[in-house]
């Protein structure tokens, strides 16, 4: 079953009605779940490789949907401007500023769980090569878990304001052509060579990414590069890494090349992760999310990092040199 990050839209775009048969059907399904059944693992998050491995047990016992609803959540806090972005996906990429209640939120997560379930059988027990789909989609469960633990704070109350938010046309945008890296060798002329002349800011990208779909849909890479504080100071790239995406791929490029070995070497391990070079060596960056507007204070804080003690990054050192990466 091949529906995916793009056409769940579907879900969410329905009746507020259905929202709210959404929400009592969640809550329903765990309060149907027998405590025995869930015994030590109860409190236990799963990650998308856990839950292939365990299909059958937990499917054998009634807990496999309790289970996807505890999917494994980064350390890091989300930053705010993601949450912001999420909470306008989750309502349906409205053009005006709104709010999403819990009721909304629950519903659309409940349909991504049915996806996952769906997925997850068709690998297990058909052998369906879907890794891409499922990985997606267990992701967007992941992210939507997190703002439904943020909106369930005493001081979101149960809903969260989102701000206006232009979604970017669909389409190839020759910005994106150009500025999106196909090989190592245009990474050591665009990024290495030019890091001596400027700063070189490289957004590293899963095409699985949750984050990176939503920097995609709203246009805040590009935005970046052309923001006035960066503009004619700073040059702007990305690379992506990953598996093969499908129809569902929110990305500017059909089908990006990805650069995993590029990717390993320069240390990159989660996604997004920006890293700028400076005279080839790495300063990095860490998780960012610009707005729509191309505006990130921990991206400004990086760029200003003059730190000598920075490596020489793997990927432009010199062949047969010796060299480290953090």
């Amino acid at each position: 079953m091949q529906r995916t990050f793009e056409t769940s839209r579907r879900t969410r775009r329905a009746p507020a009605r259905r929202a709210g048969w959404g929400l009592i059907a969640g809550f329903a399904l765990l309060a149907a779940l027998p405590a025995a059944r869930l015994g030590a693992d109860a409190e236990r998050r799963w990650n998308d490789a856990e839950l292939v491995a365990s299909y059958a047990e937990l499917k054998s016992v009634g807990t496999l949907t309790d289970a996807i609803l505890r999917p494994s959540l980064p350390s890091e806090p989300p930053q705010t401007e993601f949450l912001d972005a999420l909470a306008w996906f989750a309502a349906g990429t409205p053009e005006e500023p709104g709010s999403l209640t819990l009721a909304q939120l629950d519903a659309f997560l409940n349909g991504q769980v049915q996806v996952y379930r769906h997925l997850l059988e068709a690998k297990v027990e058909r052998g369906e090569e879907n890794d891409y789909p499922r990985t997606r989609t267990w992701k967007v469960i992941q992210k939507l878990t997190m703002l439904r633990n943020e909106m369930a704070t005493a001081r979101r109350g149960g809903s969260f304001e989102f701000p206006a938010t232009a979604r970017v046309a669909a389409g190839e945008d020759p910005w994106e052509r150009e500025h999106t890296l196909g090989s190592p060798e245009e990474f050591d002329v665009k990024v290495c060579q030019a890091s001596f002349v400027r700063p070189v800011l490289v957004k590293f990208g899963n095409t699985n990414c949750t984050q990176c779909m939503l920097f995609e849909m709203i246009g805040s890479i590009k935005e970046l590069a052309e923001n006035p504080s960066y503009r004619g100071k700073v040059d702007v790239y990305k690379v992506w890494w990953g598996m093969r995406p499908d129809d569902s791929f929110a990305g500017k490029l059909r089908d990006p090349e990805r650069l995993d070995e590029l990717a390993k070497a320069e240390g990159i391990r989660s996604s997004p992760y920006f890293v700028v070079y400076r005279n080839g060596r790495r300063y990095a960056c860490g998780d960012a999310f610009p707005d729509a507007r191309g505006a990130d204070e921990k991206l400004d804080a990086c760029l200003l990092d003059q730190s000598a003690a920075a490596p020489v990054a793997s990927a432009c050192a010199p062949a047969g040199s010796a060299s480290s990466s953090s």
